[in-house]
C-alpha cells in the first residue's frame, strides 16, 4: 500500500529518482553495517542453551557500541560521496542535504537490528510484529499526507520520510526495552570482557557475514543504480514499482524468516540435524504449490494488475512484474536458505557466490537493458537469484549431510546378544 501511494503521488520520473536515492544510501550503509543482530542470534542461542545470560548482555552492550560507531562512519562517508560524486548517480540537483538527513535517519537501523534480534532470540515474535505494524502505519500515514498535499514534490516527501524514520527507530527500541527489561536488567552490569574468549570466532562470523550481506545488497539495490545509469530515472520508476509489488509476496514469508533463524540456530546447537532437515523439506513443499498457481495467474493478469494498482502510466512495468513474481515465489518457498547458511557458519561461500552473481548480473544487465529496458534488468536479477538459491541449497545440503554422518559415526552401536 505504501509503495502504491508513493508511486501514484510522485509519478514514474520522480519516483525513479527517489528509488535511486534510497538505493544509493542503502547500498553504502549496508557495506558499513556489521549486522551485529545476526551474530547476536547465532551466539546468543548458545548462551541461552548454556544459561549464560550475563554473556548475552555483554554481547548486547558491545554490539550497541560497535553499531553506533559504524552508524556515524556511514553518515560521514555518504556526506563525502555527495560532495565528490553526486552527479554520477542523482540527476536532480539540490538533494544533497535531504540525502544526508535520510542517511542519518536510516542509520538508526544499525541499533534497531540488535533490538529485533533480542526479541527474536527470546521468541517475542508477537511484540516484534506489533513494532513492525506500528512503524508501517506511522510511515504510511506521513507519506500519504505528504503526497496528497504536495504531489510530485520530492523535497517535502523526503522531510516526511526522515521524520518517520527517526520516530520509528525510537518506537522500535523503546518497545523492545519494555518487553525485555525483566530479562536484561539483572545482567545490566555484565562487563563486555565476559565474551573475550569468543571474540575471535564472533569477529570472524561478523566480518564474513557482513561481507556477504554487503555483496547481497549490491545485488538487491545495485540493480536500481545500474539501471539508472544505463536508462535513467523513468525506467527505474517502472522497475521499482514492479519489484515492490511482486516482492510484496515475500512479506507473507517475512515473519517466518524472522523466526526460522533462531529455530535453526537452536536445532543446530542441540545437534538435531535430521529434525531440522525434515522441517525445511515440509515447509518448502507446503509453500511451493500455491506459489506456482500464483505465477500462472500473474501471467494472464499482469497488465490488469499493474494498471489497477499503479495506473496506466506504469504499464511499461508489466513484463518486469512477471519476472519479479517468479523470483518472489521461489524466494518465499525457500526463505530458509540464507538463515540455514548463516546458522551452519558457512558464510565464506556467500562471498564467492555473491561476487560471481554481481559479475554475471552486471554482464547480463549491459546485454539486456539497452533493448529490454526495465524488464531486461528484471530478467538479469531473476537469473542471478536462481543461481544463488541453487548453489546455497546444494552447499547447505552437503554440510548438513556431513554433520549427520559424523553424528551417526560417533553414536554407540548396540549389538544384539
Amino acid at each position: 500500500m505504501r509503495s502504491v501511494i508513493i508511486a501514484r503521488g510522485l509519478g514514474p520520473g520522480v519516483y525513479g529518482t527517489y528509488a535511486i536515492v534510497v538505493a544509493f544510501v542503502g547500498l553504502i550503509q549496508e557495506f558499513l553495517n556489521l549486522n551485529v543482530g545476526t551474530a547476536l542470534i547465532k551466539f546468543g542461542a548458545v548462551y541461552h542453551t548454556e544459561n549464560r545470560n550475563d554473556k548475552l548482555m555483554a554481547f548486547v552492550k558491545a554490539g550497541m557500541l560497535v553499531s553506533l560507531i559504524m552508524a556515524i562512519v556511514s553518515v560521514v562517508f555518504i556526506g563525502l560521496l555527495c560532495v565528490i560524486s553526486y552527479d554520477t548517480f542523482i540527476d536532480k540537483p539540490d538533494l544533497e542535504w535531504f540525502i544526508i538527513g535520510y542517511a542519518i535517519a536510516a542509520s538508526i537501523t544499525y541499533v534497531n537490528s540488535i533490538s529485533r534480534a533480542m526479541l527474536r532470540l527470546h521468541y517475542k515474535f508477537r511484540m516484534s510484529s506489533i513494532i513492525q505494524m506500528i512503524m508501517d502505519v506511522v510511515e504510511t500515514l506521513a507519506i500519504a499526507v505528504a503526497v496528497f498535499f504536495y504531489p510530485k514534490n520530492l523535497n517535502v516527501f523526503f522531510v516526511a520520510i526522515i521524520i518517520t524514520r527517526f520516530l520509528n527507530g525510537f518506537i522500535c527500541n523503546l518497545l523492545a526495552y519494555y518487553e525485555l527489561k525483566k530479562e536484561l536488567l539483572p545482567y545490566l552490569s555484565a562487563p563486555m570482557l565476559l565474551i573475550k574468549d569468543e571474540r575471535k570466532s564472533i569477529w570472524d562470523f561478523i566480518f564474513g557475514n557482513s561481507i556477504g550481506n554487503s555483496l547481497k545488497t549490491i545485488i538487491s539495490q545495485g540493480d536500481i543504480l545500474l539501471l539508472g545509469i544505463i536508462s535513467g530515472p523513468q525506467q527505474v520508476g517502472f522497475y521499482a514499482v514492479a519489484k515492490k509489488l511482486a516482492y510484496s509476496v515475500l512479506t507473507l514469508s517475512d515473519p517466518l524468516v524472522q523466526s526460522i533463524y533462531p529455530q535453526i540456530s537452536k536445532l543446530l546447537a542441540e545437534k538435531k540435524y535430521k529434525e531440522m532437515k525434515n522441517m525445511l523439506v515440509r515447509i518448502t513443499s507446503f509453500a511451493l504449490i500455491p506459489g506456482l498457481i500464483f505465477i500462472v495467474a500473474t501471467f494472464f493478469l499482469n497488465e490488469w494488475i499493474i494498471k489497477t494498482v499503479y495506473g496506466i502510466e506504469y504499464l511499461p512495468a508489466t513484463t518486469a512484474f512477471l519476472y519479479f513474481v517468479i523470483g518472489a515465489v521461489l524466494g518465499a518457498s525457500t526463505f530458509w536458505t540464507l538463515p540455514l547458511v548463516q546458522g551452519l557458519g558457512i558464510v565464506r561461500i556467500r562471498i564467492k557466490v555473491y561476487i560471481a552473481t554481481i559479475l554475471l548480473g552486471t554482464t547480463l544487465a549491459y546485454l539486456l537493458v539497452p533493448t529490454m529496458h526495465n524488464s531486461g534488468m528484471a530478467l538479469a536479477l531473476l537469473i542471478t537469484n536462481m543461481m544463488n538459491m541453487l548453489i546455497f541449497i546444494y552447499v547447505a545440503e552437503m554440510k548438513v549431510n556431513n554433520l549427520i554422518k559424523i553424528q551417526e559415526s560417533t553414536q554407540p552401536h548396540h549389538h544384539p546378544l
